[in-house]
């Protein structure tokens, strides 16, 4: 898009008929008069003052130039910076064996725990039909067993995230296999902690809130730091916590028998986040899109307008017409006297 920041200087066009006038005027005045023209014809003066219309038909197009250089075009130059205010999310995931179980599949399918939490994961990433997306958010990934693992920091590049998410699974060594709820969590606040408000280029990305999603299937026995204090020491940074408790129940000799969930309530309670229970993966579903609504991000669009001047070819124009313009008027086209 072109405009021109001062239009009304085009009304100096409406000058160049009357300065055409003068000109004329000026170029028929006699300077010498001689009783016949008729040698000076003969030796190609007529010729010559032909040419000489050329002079000022270089000044009006040097006028012209300048008139519009003092109009002074302008292009436009448009550009858009999108400020997102965005949530820093730490997803804590449950690895032990007890993941294997199947419950939280649909009926005939044999997908484990872990599998359905990380389908459900991707979609509360990437976004779907039921999901929107987090594309605006940092998200990271704690996994834990007897031991708690960062294995993705805070980032903004999600195939970077769902890769790993990919990768992870359910521990193989029996060594390692527990449920550490208190190091995963307390793993995860020592993430957010210390995170910068603003991130990026400038503002563009304002942190308004920091987020754990914890889930596990079990009670917590292993680790050094207990769910409690994990807890406290989230509601200490004003970390928020939700806690999700999967599947249907721990395996026993004599069947199946419910886990307890007092410590992932009071995580929730004292750090101001909710509890659910997921039975199966549709209720695992609900619970992210419930999270989803509850932790949102705000985007705005700004859009910004330069305008780059385009005045210079028409002045370099103009100082050519007038060169020439100046250069012919003295040497061939030079009227004597």
């Amino acid at each position: 898009m072109t405009r021109f920041a001062y239009p009304l200087v085009f009304l100096a066009l409406l000058l160049l008929p009357l300065l055409w006038f003068v000109w004329q005027r000026q170029r028929n005045r006699p300077a010498l008069r001689f009783s016949s023209l008729a040698a000076l014809r003969a030796a190609g003066g007529a010729r010559r003052g032909r040419l000489r219309l050329l002079l000022p038909v270089l000044r009006t197009v040097a006028l012209v130039c300048l008139i519009v250089a003092v109009a002074r075009p302008q292009r436009a130059d448009e550009s858009s910076r999108i400020f997102a205010e965005g949530i820093a999310i730490q997803m804590v995931v449950d690895t032990s064996s007890s993941m294997t179980d199947t419950d939280l599949s649909p009926s005939g399918q044999k997908g484990t725990r872990l599998d359905a939490v990380k389908e459900v994961m991707r979609r509360f990433v990437e976004g779907d039909d039921t999901l929107p997306g987090r594309s605006n958010d940092l998200i990271g990934m704690v996994r834990f067993a007897r031991y708690a693992d960062s294995v993705c920091p805070l980032t903004l590049d999600r195939d970077s995230l769902l890769e790993v998410l990919d990768n992870t699974h359910i521990v193989q060594l029996r060594e390692e296999d527990g449920t550490a709820i208190g190091d995963g969590l307390a793993l995860a606040v020592e993430r957010l902690k210390d995170l910068k408000r603003t991130t990026g280029s400038g503002a563009q990305l304002t942190i308004t809130g920091r987020v754990v999603i914890l889930l596990t299937d079990g009670e917590n026995n292993a680790g050094v730091v207990t769910p409690m204090q994990a807890g406290e020491l989230a509601a200490t940074y004003g970390i928020k916590v939700y806690t999700i408790l999967a599947g249907t129940g721990q395996r026993a000799l004599f069947g199946r028998f419910p886990a307890n969930d007092r410590d992932l309530k009071h995580i929730a309670e004292v750090t101001g986040g909710k509890h659910f229970r997921a039975r199966d993966r549709e209720s695992l579903t609900s619970i992210y899109a419930e999270i989803d609504q509850l932790e949102r991000t705000r985007v705005e669009e700004r859009t910004y307008t330069e305008w780059g001047e385009l005045s210079l070819p028409w002045l370099v124009a103009a100082f050519v017409c007038l060169s020439v313009q100046t250069l012919l008027d003295a040497t061939r086209l030079r009227k004597i006297p």
